[in-house]
């Protein structure tokens, strides 16, 4: 929508829009700081997120006390957002240098990942939450019930799915240390 007639006009709606889901970042971060999550993070780029989310926080800490205004937060994100972006599966870390989607690789939408040709399973822009974790085993749990799912599938479709739950397993081993229950 974005790229339509929201996109050009000259009200400043994508502008705003864009500065809502950075504030929104920005809280998340703060959150994550506040919580010392950042650093139970795994996968290739999780020490990245570590020092990059170390840095905002020291921007966003004023004599010991976290930014929680708006207007503050908004200036800090301008200024010095860690460019990490939250998301279901995977939470990626902006280096378009890496980056396996294609919007970054073209430098569309301003350079962000594209979560929709996200290729997580081999970027390595990729850090692991422990919701994101928990994600990837729901998506196992689900691959193994369509598997187990009577009538029995074609072959061809069996043997796919098989394979995505390969990957997966294989994904999840070598980037947080544990081997999913299978």
């Amino acid at each position: 929508m974005f790229e339509g007639y929201a996109g050009t006009s000259a009200s400043g709606f994508r502008a705003e829009v864009e500065s809502e889901q950075a504030l929104a970042r920005g809280e998340t971060y703060i959150a994550m700081i506040d919580a010392h999550e950042h650093t139970d993070l795994t996968g290739p780029s999780a020490e990245e997120v570590a020092r990059r989310l170390g840095e905002f926080g020291e921007r966003a800490q004023f004599q010991g006390q976290i930014a929680l205004d708006k207007h503050r937060l908004k200036r800090i994100m301008k200024r010095h957002d860690p460019a990490i972006y939250p998301g279901e599966y995977i939470t990626c870390v902006r280096d378009p240098a890496k980056a396996l989607c294609d919007k970054a690789k073209r430098g569309g939408s301003d350079g962000l990942p594209d979560h929709g040709g996200c290729k997580p399973l081999a970027c390595r822009n990729v850090a692991l939450t422990p919701e994101n974790v928990a994600a990837w085993m729901r998506e196992l749990a689900g691959l193994e019930k369509r598997m187990a799912a009577r009538p029995t599938m074609p072959p061809l479709l069996r043997h796919r799915l098989q394979q995505r739950h390969a990957e997966i397993t294989e994904f999840l081993a070598a980037n947080t240390g544990a081997e999913p229950l299978a």
